[in-house]
């Protein structure tokens, strides 16, 4: 749970709210039988490997700029630590693991449990998924940032 870092910030981003919706969306999924439960895993799933794929990709790129000449630079332009540009994606990769394990839950669930359960596990699968996908605004906003502190460290002497 340390990973999931929300702050005043990620309110202006919407995340909550989206996720929110996600949660009454799979509320509603998980109590009507006749709707296409299936086919909304399948999207879910997709979606969030590929986030969660591509979140990766982005970390491997921001963790490769970090060599020792870059921290050396940032630590004389006072712009560490350079973990804390980092929070949005650990979320989003915390969310992602979190909507893949409820999703799973949705999938395996046996016909004849109450009603109550499908409802509860669909409404934490649906708060997870739409969660990680409103965390790529902030993500992407942060590499944005992340970016601009190499080009700021560009100018700082060796």
């Amino acid at each position: 749970m340390r990973l999931v870092h929300v702050s005043l910030r990620s309110w202006w981003w919407g995340e909550p709210l989206g996720a929110l919706f996600g949660a009454a969306g799979g509320a509603w999924l998980g109590h009507d039988d006749d709707l296409p439960m299936d086919e909304v895993l399948g999207v879910a799933v997709s979606m969030v490997g590929v986030i969660i794929g591509s979140v990766f990709a982005i970390l491997a790129m921001i963790t490769r700029a970090c060599d020792n000449n870059f921290l050396k630079k940032a630590r004389k332009a006072g712009i560490l630590p350079v973990v804390n540009y980092l929070w949005p994606f650990f979320t989003i990769i915390a969310m992602g693991i979190l909507s893949i394990i409820f999703l799973l839950m949705v999938a395996g669930m046996p016909e004849e449990v109450p009603t109550v359960l499908p409802m509860a596990v669909g409404a934490a699968a649906g708060f997870c998924v739409l969660w990680t996908l409103a965390g790529l605004l902030p993500a992407l906003g942060a590499l944005i940032v992340f970016t601009r502190l190499i080009e700021k460290t560009s100018g700082v002497q060796d």
